[in-house]
């Protein structure tokens, strides 16, 4: 795929298959990437392209599934579509670009959330939504019975299309398909970043949309909205005529003078006052947007240290840069794992009941006493050795997907790390079943009772299986840990059990999600999963990057030990501390470009994994366990296709999807 070059011709140009410039005008002072209505196409901004040259360049947004990309297939949800427009964007959208969004109907929508999710330095001046309801409103004023042809008759009220049965059809099947994907739009609580100016401008004549619905827009703004009514119907910008081209002109003019709004950040003398009593990370909804990225980086940058509130655990002291959370992970001397690893742990503010007992509830020396017999079971030779096995699992767990052919890529690649814990833990093929079921409760129940619940009953299983294996010793993982001694005697059966219990969740956990979330992360950017399925570039060194962009481990909790000052917040002993994941691995002060999915990726260490005396103790194999089931699916599937919207579970422990709907097509 090649990028046209810009010149100063009157012809049309195309860019990057993705933009349209109808009248080309190199010299502009501000650039108006404009999204079509739901069926509509580039071209429609023809005259309104002619009429703004040559001060203000119009790109037509061209997608998929339309024109001359009507092969190509459209998203199957709506997040995966503002992923890939986002991503069309940023070479488009660099510092030294000043450029406002405008979107018809369905485009508004999608131009709103474009909008949201473009990462800071990147974002438009301004945004003008035409001839659509608000966002929050755009499911209940978004009619059950309206189909293709009615929106159809509102967008060519002259009847153009009526005239030839093959555009009507055509023009029908596209309208019904974006239709399709409107309604898989959810609408996630928020605000435009504060630098994005808000005009919202509908038709006099306009049959779904009315002067007093644009107020509702005031809502997603803090600068507040500028609303006009104007002569038209629905659309505004057709191919007959320009549109708002009065007031598009006035605000591009604006844009190009004006001085950029920049959000003051927070004093970091005053960051140990501020408490976010609104923003709870803990909320899984606030991860799953395409604006997370943008919304991360305004927080961080405004403070990142920060006081929030976590529903059940209070207030926290939230960490969001790489540099903080590498030294709270790193300086267990001052930030203590006896206090619990995972919120809702002890949300009364109690000792929870592993503290001291599991690796994961404790502090050096005693977590390296714990970890050392287990090392050689989790180390590169024995990975290697296990390399055949792994193998064959992914190869298995593949090869079954494609017999179904459509399929839930959750479902598709579980058995993989599940056959590998029950393979070190030594649990009979007959209990396997019954082990997983136990394992997701534990760890991906909605609530802090269901998660305890769940560890349980998957406690009672391990305390049977290790009376077993102390009994009966062999050399697997089970009995070297059920008879390792410390100052001379036996570890307690409830701290081996323990220890168990966590090895087993997270090693099944972990890759599960990070699976699924990775393969979600590259049907997002097409290019990366071509080279990746092209041989371009090998599973084995693509891993570390989908561990850094997916971050299934959401947080890591610490407990200050004494008092103490991370990021200018002053925090003290006995305080929670969370390290939000995500946040540290998409810090830009850490990874060039870090909203963009690089499979090449070398420079910055990940926290994905974890960092200090509690980095994964299962490194190795997790990242083994990636590399073979992406090399099983480059080796055996010629396509993978999304079919349906990903829905994802709403665990903050291991963040990822319980449903990725594909279509599976064998080479």
């Amino acid at each position: 795929m090649t990028t046209t070059a810009l010149s100063p011709s009157d012809r049309p140009q195309v860019i990057d298959d993705w933009f349209l410039l109808p009248a080309p005008a190199p010299a502009a002072r501000t650039r108006l990437f404009c999204f079509p209505h739901a069926g509509g196409d580039a071209t429609a901004f023809a005259p309104l392209a002619r009429e703004l040259a040559p001060e203000t360049e119009v790109w037509g947004l061209r997608l998929p599934g339309r024109g001359a990309r009507l092969r190509e297939p459209l998203p199957a949800d709506f997040d995966q579509l503002v992923h890939l427009v986002v991503g069309a964007l940023l070479s488009h959208t660099h510092p030294g670009v000043t450029f406002g969004l405008y979107g018809q109907s369905f485009g508004a929508l999608l131009a709103y959330e474009v909008a949201r999710a473009l990462p800071p330095g990147h974002r438009p001046r301004f945004l003008v939504p035409a001839s659509a309801h608000a966002p929050q409103r755009w499911a209940e004023e978004l009619p059950e019975e309206l189909d293709a042809a009615t929106l159809l008759a509102a967008t060519d009220p002259d009847g153009i299309i009526e005239q030839s049965a093959e555009l009507k059809a055509l023009t029908l099947a596209v309208t019904g398909a974006d239709l399709a994907l409107c309604r898989s739009y959810r609408h996630r609580p928020g605000t435009l970043p504060p630098e994005v100016r808000l005009h919202a401008v509908v038709g006099a004549a306009d049959p779904l949309v009315g002067g007093q619905d644009l107020a509702a827009w005031a809502a997603v703004t803090e600068s507040g909205v500028e609303t006009m009514v104007i002569e038209g119907g629905h659309l505004l910008a057709v191919p007959t005529a320009p549109g708002p081209v009065d007031l598009l002109r006035a605000v591009a003019g604006e844009a190009a003078v004006a001085p950029v709004a920049h959000t003051a950040p927070i004093a970091a003398a005053d960051t140990d006052q501020v408490l976010d009593v609104d923003l709870d990370l803990s909320d899984t909804t606030f991860w799953e947007g395409p604006d997370v990225a943008a919304r991360i980086d305004a927080l961080r940058a405004a403070a990142p240290v920060r006081r929030t509130t976590v529903a059940g655990d209070g207030p926290i002291w939230s960490v969001l840069s790489y540099q903080h959370a590498a030294q709270v992970l790193g300086e267990a001397e001052n930030f203590s794992s006896l206090g619990g690893s995972l919120l809702g742990t002890s949300p009364d503010g109690s000792v929870p009941a592993g503290s001291g007992k599991m690796m994961a509830f404790c502090d050096p020396p005693v977590h390296r006493t714990i970890r050392t017999p287990l090392t050689p079971f989790f180390n590169a030779r024995n990975t290697a050795s296990y390399a055949p096995r792994l193998t064959q699992l992914a190869e298995q767990a593949v090869r079954s997907g494609l017999e179904q052919g459509e399929v839930n890529f959750v479902d598709v690649i579980a058995p993989v790390p599940l056959a590998v814990m029950c393979d070190l833990l030594d649990i009979p093929m007959a209990d396997r079943e019954k082990v997983v079921a136990l394992s997701d409760r534990a760890f991906l129940g909605t609530t802090a009772e269901a998660r305890r619940a769940g560890h349980q009953e998957l406690i009672r299983y391990l305390f049977t299986h290790t009376i077993t294996h102390r009994a009966r010793p062999a050399e697997d993982l089970v009995s070297v840990l059920a008879t390792h001694r410390m100052d001379g005697s036996l570890l307690p059966i409830e701290d081996v059990v323990l220890n168990l219990d966590n090895i087993l969740v997270g090693g099944v956990q972990t890759v599960r999600h990070t699976a699924a979330m990775g393969m979600l992360a590259l049907l997002r950017n097409p290019r990366q999963l071509q080279a990746l399925w092209e041989g371009e570039i090998e599973p084995v060194d693509a891993v570390d990057e989908l561990l850094r962009w997916t971050s299934s481990g959401l947080h890591v909790l610490r407990t200050a030990a004494r008092d103490v000052t991370l990021g200018g917040a002053e925090i003290r002993a006995g305080e929670k501390v969370v390290v939000w994941t995500w946040a540290a691995n998409h810090d830009p002060a850490q990874f060039e470009r870090p909203e963009e999915l690089l499979l090449d990726r070398t420079r910055g260490r990940h926290l994905g994994l974890g960092w200090g005396p509690h980095f994964c103790l299962g490194a190795a194999l997790a990242k083994a366990e990636l590399a073979a089931i992406f090399r099983a699916l480059r080796d055996q599937v010629r396509s993978i296709e999304l079919i349906g919207t990903p829905r994802h579970n709403k665990s903050i422990i291991n963040f990822g999807l319980d449903e990725l709907p594909v279509r599976l097509v064998a080479r």
